[in-house]
């Protein structure tokens, strides 16, 4: 486990920037910073210019316990290249001063009671987040709108636990009975919360949970062309041949700030001719049935339609993004004439594109990016991003308040107390309460070095 009683220093920048932030923080990050900068680290919180090895920089002072760790934080911003960028740091670690491991300065706001455990988790949350939706989740996290849930969640459970305890404690006095009933009705309420936190909740742990777009047609229609133009890289066989693609080939993207992913499948045709047309068609109709958007390829240069239209009844999308394809292969006035036949014949718009020459392409990610935001519940900006351990503790939480139930309706009341008090240390459990040194070390390994 860490020592707080180190100073510590790392790199808080991204490796890519000119910009280079160094951060030291600990009980003696002043004195060892003033024997390399010059004029000196301001007394007091402030901003100062100066040099540090002959280099021009910023520092920045925020005085504990004000700071972000708790500690003394310093942070020297600098432009310089990674080779000046490691000479410094040796020289930092030459003072004293020690490389900071992974998720440490968060792990020093968590140990000097600067946010609670669930909020330091949100920073990698936030760090990590692959797209809009994601990082508005991971800073309600952060904000602390979970542990203030939480908090009167826990509270509630230990009225009623008090209500319980009270009636097993007093039974043979003469006071005013239990009212089991109502205590069952609010314990119903509570797992109603917390079922309803989980449902509303972002899990940012797993790619699966990112939004998928597929890209579905018949064979031919440069789905697979489109698809490797959109990833930016060669994942899919592009043939003039039909019924090139087989499986299920997926990457991820990011499009226009919203990550999802990507995949291509088996053109769908009206008749299997063999037994891995069938295979292939079913797996491509399973997949499209669960993406959030579907870009529906229609190769505009044909002259007969009556396949495509076949096929988009096949599919039934969430959003729909019609997409007139290999428009390179015509004039201008042909597209157009061509584009509005298609909305006649299948009723809705198309976007003229060409994966070749590019056209249309931008207009393609600005919409895909929209149907993405289109299905995402109004009230996304109020999801809360949760960890499997989150998850984990909310769930078993879950399951004991209806054990508890169950044992109150079978009059043991006696288990009931324990199972309710067991749900409120899982939930406690969640913050800060009871955290072994091993559980602190497995959180914050997944940290990046600098945060």
């Amino acid at each position: 486990m860490y020592n707080p009683a180190d100073t510590i220093t790392a790199v808080s920048s991204p490796t890519n920037d000119h910009r280079v932030i160094l951060r030291i923080s600990g009980p003696q990050a002043i004195d060892l910073l003033n024997q390399i900068f010059t004029p000196k680290v301001p007394d007091n919180t402030g901003i100062a210019s100066g040099k540090i090895m002959n280099l021009d920089c910023v520092v920045y002072l925020f005085r504990q316990p004000h700071s972000y760790t708790g500690d003394d934080l310093i942070e020297v911003h600098l432009w310089a290249n990674e080779a000046v960028t490691e000479h410094l740091l040796e020289r930092l670690l030459s003072l004293g001063i020690r490389p900071a491991e992974a998720g440490e300065f968060t792990a020093r706001a968590y140990l000097n009671g600067k946010i609670d455990l669930a909020q330091a988790e949100a920073v990698n949350e936030v760090i990590t987040a692959s797209n809009t939706f994601q990082l508005a989740a991971a800073e309600n996290l952060l904000a602390g709108r979970f542990g203030q849930k939480m908090e009167e969640i826990r509270n509630t459970i230990l009225e009623l636990l008090s209500q319980l305890e009270a009636g097993l404690d007093f039974s043979t006095e003469d006071i005013e009975p239990t009212n089991e009933a109502e205590i069952i009705t609010a314990l119903g309420r509570t797992s109603n919360q917390l079922q309803e936190l989980l449902a509303g909740s972002i899990n940012s742990e797993s790619t699966l949970d990112l939004p998928a777009v597929g890209i579905a047609g018949a064979p031919n229609a440069g789905k697979s062309t489109l698809l490797n133009k959109l990833l930016g890289r060669q994942r899919s066989i592009v043939s003039h041949q039909r019924k090139t693609t087989r499986d299920i080939l997926t990457g991820e993207t990011d499009i226009n700030g919203c990550r999802c992913i990507l995949f291509d499948c088996a053109g769908l045709t009206t008749n299997a001719e063999t037994i891995l047309d069938e295979l292939a068609e079913q797996a491509a109709i399973e997949a499209l049935r669960n993406a959030l958007v579907i870009i529906f390829c229609v190769d505009i240069a044909k002259f007969d339609w009556s396949e495509d239209l076949t096929i988009r009844r096949l599919i039934n999308p969430k959003q729909l993004i019609a997409l007139a394809t290999k428009t390179d292969l015509l004039s201008s006035r042909d597209t157009d004439k061509r584009i509005s036949q298609l909305k006649s014949l299948f009723g809705c718009d198309f976007l003229p594109i060409s994966s070749h020459t590019g056209a249309g392409l931008d207009k393609l990610k600005s919409q895909i990016a929209e149907q993405i935001i289109t299905v995402t519940p109004e009230d996304s900006k109020y999801s809360i991003a949760l960890t499997a351990r989150h998850r984990q503790a909310v769930t078993a939480a879950i399951a004991d308040l209806e054990k508890c139930v169950e044992e109150l309706k079978a009059g043991n009341d006696e288990v009931a107390v324990l199972m309710l008090r067991t749900a409120h240390n899982r939930l406690s459990d969640i913050e800060q309460h009871n955290i072994d040194e091993r559980l602190l070390d497995r959180i914050f390994s997944r940290f990046c070095i600098g945060k």
